[in-house]
Order: C-alpha cells, then sequence, then structure tokens
C-alpha cells in the first residue's frame, strides 16, 4: 500500500544531471510491510462481505478472473493545486534554457538534454492500495520496470559552473521559482495530502470498509488487518504467492468498495482543508501563474546559434 509521504521542499537543493533532465515523478512512495498466511486461495475462497449501508460494487458471486482489470481512476479536489506535468514540462524547458546561456557565457558547451522519465504510477495509483488485477497478475505489489534516462557525463568545467552558490543552476531557479529549488508542488498542497488521507483513514466509513476487506482477505486465506500491510515483499521479482494475494486483495476492494468509500471520505476532508486555508491554496495558484509568466519570458528570446 502507498500511503502518502511528504515530498522534498520546494526548494530542494540542485544536482548536476537536473539542467536538462526534467523527472515527472509519481506521488506514490513506498509501502508498509506484511505476510501472507495460509495457502492461496481458490477463486470460490473469496466472497462477499458487506459494509453496513453500503452496496458492494461486485457482486458477491464474482472471481478473482472476473476483477477489473485497471487501476481505479481516482480524483481529489487538491489535483488543481498540484503543478500539471504540462507546466512543469514548461517551466523546466526555461530553466534548461537559462543554464545553457549561463554555460556558454562561461566558454562551455551546455550538455545534452537528458531523456525524459515519466511516473512510475498516477498519482493517485495506489493511494489505497494495489487497485489493478493486470498489475496484481503481472508484478504483484512490485513496481513496473522503469529504466532511468542517461545523460553524457559531465565535465569537470561544467560540474563546477552548474552546482553551488552562484552557480547556473541556482541563478536559473532564482530567475524562475524566485529561491535556490527547482519547481515543485508546494509544501502546503503536500501537507494537505498528507493530513487528508491520516484523518480519512479515522473517519467510521473507512474504519467499517477496511474491516470488511480485512474479513474478505481473511476468508480468501489472508491475515491482514489493513491494505497498508500488503505491500512490501522481500523477494526482487514476484512470486506466485505474491501474484495470488495482491489479486486477491484487488478483489476483496472492487468487492467491497473500499477505494470508491475511502476516496469519498478524503474528498471531504480535502474540501475542508482548502476552505480552512483558502488564502494559502490562492497564492499557490498565484505563483505558479508567476512562475509560468517568466518562464514564457525566457522562452520568448530567440535561443542562440550553435
Amino acid at each position: 500500500m502507498n500511503a502518502p509521504r511528504l515530498a522534498a521542499p520546494l526548494a530542494a537543493p540542485l544536482v548536476a544531471v537536473v539542467t536538462c533532465c526534467l523527472l515527472l515523478a509519481s506521488c506514490s512512495t513506498s509501502t508498509s510491510g506484511g505476510g501472507a498466511t495460509g495457502t492461496p486461495p481458490s477463486a470460490a475462497a473469496v466472497t462477499s462481505e458487506a459494509v453496513p449501508g453500503v452496496t458492494p460494487e461486485v457482486t458477491p458471486d464474482f472471481t478473482p478472473g472476473a476483477a477489473t482489470d485497471g487501476p481505479a481512476v481516482i480524483s481529489l479536489p487538491l489535483d488543481p493545486y498540484f503543478l500539471p506535468p504540462a507546466d512543469e514540462a514548461r517551466l523546466h524547458t526555461a530553466l534548461d534554457r537559462l543554464v545553457a546561456d549561463c554555460l556558454r557565457s562561461a566558454g562551455l558547451q551546455p550538455p545534452a538534454p537528458a531523456g525524459v522519465q515519466a511516473p512510475l504510477l498516477g498519482r493517485y495509483e495506489r493511494r489505497y492500495g494495489l487497485t489493478s488485477a493486470t498489475g496484481a497478475r503481472t508484478v504483484g505489489y512490485h513496481l513496473p520496470d522503469h529504466p532511468a534516462p542517461t545523460q553524457a557525463p559531465l565535465s569537470p568545467a561544467q560540474m563546477k559552473a552548474l552546482t553551488g552558490p552562484q552557480g547556473c543552476q541556482e541563478s536559473a531557479a532564482r530567475r524562475i521559482t524566485g529561491t535556490t529549488g527547482y519547481p515543485g508542488d508546494a509544501y502546503v498542497v503536500r501537507s494537505a495530502n498528507q493530513e487528508s488521507f491520516e484523518q480519512s483513514a479515522k473517519t467510521p466509513e473507512v474504519v467499517a470498509v477496511v474491516t470488511a476487506w480485512s474479513r474478505c482477505m481473511k476468508r480468501a486465506g489472508y491475515d491482514y488487518a489493513t491494505p497498508l500491510q500488503t505491500g512490501t515483499w522481500p523477494s526482487e521479482r514476484a512470486t506466485g504467492e505474491e501474484r495470488t494475494t495482491a489479486l486477491a486483495d484487488v478483489v476483496c476492494k472492487q468487492e467491497t468498495g473500499l477505494v470508491r468509500i475511502w476516496n469519498e471520505a478524503e474528498t471531504a476532508v480535502q474540501r475542508t482543508l482548502i476552505q480552512q486555508n483558502a488564502t494559502a491554496f490562492d497564492g499557490v495558484l498565484a505563483e505558479r501563474r508567476r512562475m509560468l509568466s517568466e518562464a514564457d519570458a525566457v522562452l520568448g528570446r530567440p535561443e542562440p546559434g550553435p
């Protein structure tokens, strides 16, 4: 289960490879651990467990093969306040231009851009645990293979010009973000994202549906109190037992409606947090507009010749 964790602060320190490499990282992070008990269940072993007042999302006689293949689609009120990938790419393109100009002014050749690395997972893909039957069958709880982009090594002269106080990276960042860090999600957004998850986990409806999910898993032969306990497995690659456990997990989530119920509870919490901090959230959008305006001014200039 990938509970959200606070990401690095907005003004995170720079490293040289950031110069021409945009990393669009997923908000999902590492999981809490747990082990399976019993033997892998048969299709018939996973049966219905209703939550009082909640209609299950699938019929009681479903089998693991009938589980919905794709990850659950989740949206939350904080979505507009996260830095969109397109805006982040625009800001990084401007930063790369500034860094390249700075290196040229020092008589150095800018490094070739590295490839762009897509997120490992969607922002909410495992927010409430694994939800994709396809993923369960193929990689279990492991993350999919995700090779990192490559970049040519930097020369000592390039490294010296790029890093350190008043280096090309810092000067570029100050122009766009007004800090020594590159653009990222604002702290108030990341903090609310963490807080809403923790608060929603304690609501009566989520406690009830997690209990129902746990009972469903127990009938399938696995002893887990919450989806937070399922995600860490010691093997380098997914084993058959892990994939079977993961599929039972997904089926139990779909049967009990866990993702829908938890998402609704967290939506209510986030709306309250946004209302309570309206000035700060308005400031997030205003600061984004300011940074994009700076980026457009940089990108509007003609590029220097070779």
